[in-house]
């Protein structure tokens, strides 16, 4: 029997190739001839990277970049050799996440995204062409602006002067020059993977969506969603393609809007991207099985998270799909038959707190049972 896994992370619990790997000690300890191969994962957000480069030589690249609040910070990306040449793939959240900025710091009208930027221009001075980039996870409501002024876009005001960072520099912003970008730039291959299809601007826009996490007023946010207006209008007039209504324009900010308007960037949902690039969509042609999950199956399941994906990419070669859960919402199982997934099961023993399930030991044993258990039937 062939069986692929691509289980997601339980989220504090174990990580998608923890969870993987005890999925298949247990398939082996009731069929020891089973051929099962696995591969980590992730929808998009955090863990992007390690899912991407795991199984593959690649380099590991640690640079000084400007964070969020302009003070510099570590930030990591990877670097493998595929066809065609160095692919770089980079979380824009290690140089411009939420996570980096204290709760009482949070401030989207001065944070920015000018350190992702720097990430990219390292990449090409390390000979990357291609990139795979996540931009989930923003302290940002700029635009982007900043990532492409590193990049040798420059923003400037009504009187000649260069923008600040932060969405001021929306506010502000009244001409755009590229002279200063590096030809090398019009060389690159962008692909996104974003997971938000949010517009630039309006109700349901990045600013009145997503800025209050990141730390707005309701003042605020009514301001920025003005100035996001007003900038698509600026932004037109020099690229008259730009679409502030394009899907994922308002992704981490505006940073999609960016990516896509400037550097005719390819906007992907995570877990697509995942499966190409770690190989899982090719090799699914030939499975017997696949075993997904993650650490709750529910209806927020179905919308392009991990199982569902997996689901969606193994359907069409009518392979079969079992998912695993901490839990499973009984009220979603036929939206989750619905998006391809054939059977699911919660691995918590009934009775079990969640606080105890949720323990690394408990989890790896209630998983590695429950898979045992549904292989061996």
């Amino acid at each position: 029997m062939n069986i692929l896994v691509a289980m997601d992370s339980f989220k504090g619990s174990l990580t998608s190739a923890e969870a993987g790997d005890a999925v298949k000690a247990a398939i082996q300890s009731v069929d020891e001839n089973a051929v099962v191969e696995v591969f980590s994962v992730a929808d998009g957000g955090e863990g992007l990277t390690q899912a991407l480069l795991a199984g593959r030589e690649h380099e590991e690249r640690k640079v000084r970049v400007t964070g969020p609040l302009g003070r510099e910070v570590e930030a990591t990306y990877g670097i493998y050799e595929r066809t065609g040449g160095k692919c770089a793939v980079i979380e824009m959240a290690a140089a411009a996440g939420l996570t980096l900025v204290p709760g009482d710091m949070r401030d989207p009208m001065i944070t920015t995204t000018y350190g992702a930027g720097e990430m990219i221009m390292d990449a090409i001075d390390k000979g990357c062409r291609a990139f795979i980039i996540g931009i989930g996870g923003s302290a940002t409501n700029d635009a982007g602006i900043g990532m492409l002024q590193a990049l040798g876009y420059r923003f400037t005001d009504a009187d000649g002067s260069e923008v600040s960072f932060g969405a001021v520099a929306v506010r502000d912003t009244a001409c755009i020059s590229e002279q200063e970008v590096p030809g090398v730039l019009r060389e690159c291959d962008f692909c996104v993977v974003c997971d938000v299809k949010n517009p630039l601007y309006g109700e349901h826009g990045c600013s009145l969506v997503f800025s209050p996490q990141k730390g707005a007023t309701p003042e605020q946010t009514l301001e920025m969603d003005r100035w996001m207006e007003r900038f698509a209008g600026v932004v037109r007039d020099s690229y008259p393609d730009a679409d502030a209504f394009a899907e994922g324009a308002g992704a981490a900010g505006g940073l999609g809007f960016a990516f896509q308007t400037f550097l005719h960037a390819r906007l992907e949902r995570g877990i697509e991207t995942v499966l190409r690039e770690n190989g899982f969509a090719k090799r699914v042609a030939t499975a017997d099985l696949v075993i997904t999950g993650e650490g709750r199956l529910d209806s927020q399941t179905t919308m392009g998270k991990v199982p569902a994906g997996v689901a969606e990419c193994a359907k069409k070669h009518g392979v079969r799909v079992l998912a695993f859960g901490g839990s499973v919402d009984p009220d979603a199982v036929a939206k989750l038959a619905a998006a391809g997934i054939d059977e699911c099961y919660a691995i918590t023993p009934d009775g079990m707190p969640i606080e105890e399930a949720m323990k690394k030991e408990n989890a790896l044993e209630n998983l590695r049972r429950k898979v045992a258990e549904k292989i061996d039937e």
